[in-house]
């Protein structure tokens, strides 16, 4: 999967500006193979992380002779290509019909963007997939696995970051932008390749521009009437939307007068659940009800020195909690009124 840098020649293929859940796959499980990708990312990173067999078991499904230079799964562009459904974002869909997808899979492909020794490998994966049940069993658990690692992420943060750039691309589509300032990118991969595959393309292929939100970089990937462009996604409207969801939450916490109450009694002092209760006249059920909603939104935790069954305010969050509405209500430079 070579990376890329500056624009692309152009070429009279259409061009097709599209969020792909096979793409997302694939960069998700060559995290498991790349420290750089887990670092740049941090759900890819959490997600190995918390579930260390699950890397191990994504570097130890394929045989030596079957590993990628890249470490990814470009099998599942393939497969998703096959299936029609390359330029789907329901991972369900993909999901459900994987086993279907291996079990026809095309075993003569060109694959002229990959590197004769990856081009082996991936028509191996594909052949042994293909003929093996047990193979496609084990395929799809691993990678219904790995998509559960991330799943919820990819909904809460990954879906806005796609959809916003799909739209931003979209509109220089619509400008009579060139496909190359539609791609956008800064990424690096052999350019005369690229160039070659473009050139290639007649006015029946695609152009597939396909914005990731797992990407750790770009990709260049040739299909059967397809040259596949992957870019990265932007991230910071989803992970604005995180940070205010998470604004939100606090505040949803706090909005509650006795949760609001108790707070301010622990800005004051570390309490235990039983000072708090006789403080507040409330059974101690009702206020370890409260603590630990607070508790879930990060404002009180256990102490850390003497008794660890004291609560103590975080007082971090809350001075980024103050700071974080000062700045989306821009409160710090509002003149005040004449």
């Amino acid at each position: 999967m070579p990376l890329f840098h500056e624009g692309l020649p152009d070429s009279p293929p259409k061009v097709v500006v599209s969020g792909s859940i096979a793409v997302e796959l694939d960069w998700t499980m060559a995290a498991a193979w790349r420290a750089e990708f887990k670092r740049d990312h941090a759900v890819l990173g959490k997600a190995y992380e918390e579930s260390p067999e699950l890397g191990d078991r994504v570097r130890s499904f394929w045989l030596p002779g079957e590993v990628t230079s890249c470490g990814g799964s470009i099998e599942l562009m393939i497969l998703a290509h096959h299936g029609g459904l390359l330029f789907s974002l329901d991972a369900e869909e993909l999901l459900g019909r994987l086993e279907e997808l291996c079990a026809t899979a095309p075993t003569d492909l060109r694959l002229a963007s990959e590197t004769p020794e990856d081009r082996r490998a991936l028509l191996v994966r594909l052949s042994k997939l293909r003929s093996s049940a047990e193979a496609r069993r084990a395929y799809v658990r691993l990678v219904k696995d790995v998509w559960s690692a991330v799943a919820s992420d990819w909904e809460r943060d990954g879906r806005l970051a796609v959809t916003t750039s799909l739209a931003a691309r979209r509109e220089l589509q619509h400008r009579g932008s060139s496909w190359r300032e539609v791609a956008n990118t800064d990424m690096h991969c052999d350019q005369g390749r690229m160039n070659e595959l473009v050139a290639a393309a007649g006015p029946a292929d695609t152009i597939a521009i396909v914005p990731a939100y797992f990407a750790h970089l770009g990709s260049l990937v040739d299909l059967p009437g397809t040259v596949l462009i992957g870019v990265r996604a932007d991230r910071s409207a989803a992970q604005a939307r995180a940070r205010t969801e998470l604004l939100a939450r606090r505040l949803k916490t706090i909005s509650d007068p006795t949760r609001l109450a108790m707070l301010v009694a622990l800005g004051s002092s570390p309490l235990t659940v039983s000072e708090l209760a006789s403080h507040f006249s409330l059974a101690q059920p009702t206020v370890s009800n409260h603590v630990k909603v607070l508790r879930e939104a990060g404002l009180v935790s256990a102490g850390e020195n003497g008794d660890r069954r004291k609560l103590v305010v975080q007082p971090d969050v809350l001075s980024d909690l103050l700071e974080h509405l000062e700045t989306m209500f821009q409160l710090r430079e509002r003149q005040p009124a004449s």
